[in-house]
Protein backbone atom coordinates (compact mmCIF):
# COMPACT_ATOMS: atom_id res chain seq x y z
CA UNK A 1 0.00 0.00 0.00
CA UNK A 2 1.09 3.35 -1.10
CA UNK A 3 0.32 6.35 1.10
CA UNK A 4 0.51 10.14 -0.20
CA UNK A 5 0.82 12.61 2.34
CA UNK A 6 -1.98 15.50 1.47
CA UNK A 7 -0.44 18.94 1.74
CA UNK A 8 -2.98 19.91 5.30
CA UNK A 9 -1.10 16.58 6.57
CA UNK A 10 2.47 18.16 5.62
CA UNK A 11 1.49 21.01 7.26
CA UNK A 12 0.67 19.67 10.65
CA UNK A 13 4.05 17.57 10.02
CA UNK A 14 5.85 20.40 9.56
CA UNK A 15 4.00 22.28 12.71
CA UNK A 16 5.17 19.61 15.38
CA UNK A 17 8.40 19.85 14.10
CA UNK A 18 8.73 23.15 14.70
CA UNK A 19 6.97 22.48 18.16
CA UNK A 20 9.45 20.23 18.90
CA UNK A 21 12.36 22.47 17.76
CA UNK A 22 10.96 24.99 20.31
CA UNK A 23 10.54 22.82 23.26
CA UNK A 24 14.19 21.78 22.75
CA UNK A 25 15.34 24.53 22.69
CA UNK A 26 13.97 26.16 25.66
CA UNK A 27 14.91 23.10 27.57
CA UNK A 28 18.51 23.82 26.31
CA UNK A 29 17.79 27.48 27.38
CA UNK A 30 16.68 26.99 30.31
CA UNK A 31 19.92 23.99 31.61
CA UNK A 32 21.84 26.79 30.32
CA UNK A 33 20.53 29.22 32.93
CA UNK A 34 20.30 26.78 36.10
CA UNK A 35 24.20 26.13 35.07
CA UNK A 36 25.54 29.68 34.70
CA UNK A 37 23.40 30.34 37.98
CA UNK A 38 24.94 27.66 40.33
CA UNK A 39 29.02 28.96 38.61
CA UNK A 40 27.65 32.73 39.89
CA UNK A 41 27.00 31.17 43.37
CA UNK A 42 29.74 29.20 43.46
CA UNK A 43 31.75 32.37 42.71
CA UNK A 44 30.10 34.36 45.16
CA UNK A 45 30.81 31.60 48.11
CA UNK A 46 34.36 31.30 46.92
CA UNK A 47 34.93 35.16 47.03
CA UNK A 48 33.24 35.22 50.53
CA UNK A 49 35.43 32.58 52.00
CA UNK A 50 38.67 34.14 50.60
CA UNK A 51 37.69 37.29 52.18
CA UNK A 52 36.52 35.05 55.55
CA UNK A 53 40.20 33.16 55.08
CA UNK A 54 41.51 36.72 54.96
CA UNK A 55 40.05 38.30 57.57
CA UNK A 56 41.18 35.27 59.76
CA UNK A 57 44.92 35.92 59.13
CA UNK A 58 44.51 39.77 59.85
CA UNK A 59 42.48 38.89 62.93
CA UNK A 60 45.50 36.78 64.48
CA UNK A 61 48.28 39.00 62.94
CA UNK A 62 47.06 41.57 64.99
CA UNK A 63 47.08 39.67 68.14
CA UNK A 64 50.75 38.41 67.18
CA UNK A 65 51.67 42.18 66.90
CA UNK A 66 50.67 43.18 70.15
CA UNK A 67 51.99 39.86 71.32
CA UNK A 68 55.72 41.20 69.99
CA UNK A 69 55.32 44.26 71.66
CA UNK A 70 54.08 43.28 75.23
CA UNK A 71 57.48 40.89 74.41
CA UNK A 72 59.51 44.10 73.58
CA UNK A 73 58.49 45.86 77.02
CA UNK A 74 55.15 46.79 78.47
CA UNK A 75 55.46 50.23 78.44
CA UNK A 76 54.71 49.38 74.32
CA UNK A 77 51.60 48.18 75.46
CA UNK A 78 50.46 49.00 78.81
CA UNK A 79 50.69 52.63 78.65
CA UNK A 80 47.95 53.11 75.33
CA UNK A 81 44.66 54.72 76.90
CA UNK A 82 41.48 52.22 77.37
CA UNK A 83 38.88 52.46 74.64
CA UNK A 84 41.22 54.07 72.03
CA UNK A 85 41.09 52.84 68.82
CA UNK A 86 44.34 52.38 66.71
CA UNK A 87 44.75 51.16 63.02
CA UNK A 88 47.85 49.07 62.65
CA UNK A 89 50.61 49.90 60.03
CA UNK A 90 53.90 48.39 58.45
CA UNK A 91 56.53 51.24 57.74
CA UNK A 92 58.68 48.85 55.96
CA UNK A 93 60.84 47.46 58.83
CA UNK A 94 58.59 47.79 61.81
CA UNK A 95 54.82 48.06 63.20
CA UNK A 96 53.38 50.97 64.30
CA UNK A 97 50.35 52.40 65.38
CA UNK A 98 48.00 54.97 63.92
CA UNK A 99 44.54 57.00 64.90
CA UNK A 100 44.11 57.46 61.27
CA UNK A 101 41.88 54.69 59.37
CA UNK A 102 44.16 52.28 57.40
CA UNK A 103 42.62 49.94 54.42
CA UNK A 104 44.38 46.76 54.08
CA UNK A 105 43.85 45.88 50.23
CA UNK A 106 41.67 48.49 49.94
CA UNK A 107 38.70 46.40 51.23
CA UNK A 108 39.63 45.59 55.18
CA UNK A 109 39.71 47.68 57.93
CA UNK A 110 41.70 46.07 61.30
CA UNK A 111 41.43 48.66 64.22
CA UNK A 112 42.76 47.60 68.00
CA UNK A 113 41.67 48.83 71.24
CA UNK A 114 42.71 48.22 74.74
CA UNK A 115 40.00 47.87 77.70
CA UNK A 116 41.27 47.63 81.56
CA UNK A 117 41.09 44.69 83.47
CA UNK A 118 39.66 44.79 86.86
CA UNK A 119 39.68 41.13 88.75
CA UNK A 120 37.93 40.00 92.06
CA UNK A 121 39.58 41.19 95.15
CA UNK A 122 39.18 37.50 97.05
CA UNK A 123 39.84 35.27 94.17
CA UNK A 124 41.56 37.56 91.70
CA UNK A 125 39.35 36.68 89.02
CA UNK A 126 39.07 38.59 85.95
CA UNK A 127 35.85 40.49 86.21
CA UNK A 128 33.69 41.22 82.77
CA UNK A 129 33.84 44.72 82.22
CA UNK A 130 29.78 44.88 82.15
CA UNK A 131 30.25 43.57 86.38
CA UNK A 132 31.84 46.55 87.49
CA UNK A 133 33.87 46.54 91.37
CA UNK A 134 37.15 44.80 91.81
CA UNK A 135 40.68 46.38 91.38
CA UNK A 136 42.07 47.81 88.71
CA UNK A 137 44.76 45.40 87.17
CA UNK A 138 47.38 47.90 85.79
CA UNK A 139 49.28 44.91 84.31
CA UNK A 140 46.46 43.16 82.29
CA UNK A 141 44.75 44.64 79.23
CA UNK A 142 41.63 43.19 76.92
CA UNK A 143 43.38 43.50 73.89
CA UNK A 144 40.84 43.57 70.93
CA UNK A 145 40.86 43.34 66.81
CA UNK A 146 38.45 43.90 65.19
CA UNK A 147 37.97 43.28 61.04
CA UNK A 148 35.51 44.61 58.72
CA UNK A 149 35.30 44.61 54.96
CA UNK A 150 32.71 45.10 52.92
CA UNK A 151 30.39 42.65 51.81
CA UNK A 152 26.65 41.81 49.62
CA UNK A 153 25.73 45.60 50.28
CA UNK A 154 26.71 45.40 53.96
CA UNK A 155 29.73 45.33 56.17
CA UNK A 156 31.05 42.20 57.99
CA UNK A 157 32.67 42.66 60.95
CA UNK A 158 34.55 39.80 62.60
CA UNK A 159 35.99 40.57 66.33
CA UNK A 160 39.19 38.47 68.22
CA UNK A 161 40.13 39.25 72.06
CA UNK A 162 43.00 38.54 74.26
CA UNK A 163 44.39 39.19 77.69
CA UNK A 164 47.55 40.31 77.73
CA UNK A 165 49.32 40.63 80.80
CA UNK A 166 52.22 41.73 81.65
CA UNK A 167 55.18 38.96 82.52
CA UNK A 168 58.80 40.26 82.31
CA UNK A 169 57.54 42.89 85.25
Amino acid sequence: MNLKLTTDARKISWGFTMLEILIGASIITASFLGVLTVFDRLTKASRQMTALTQAGFLLEEGLEVARIWRDNGWVNLGNWPAGTTYYLTWNGSRWATSTINVFLDGKFERKISLANVSRDNSTKDIIPPAGGGGTLDVNTELLTVTVAWPSGGATTTKTMSAYFTNLFN
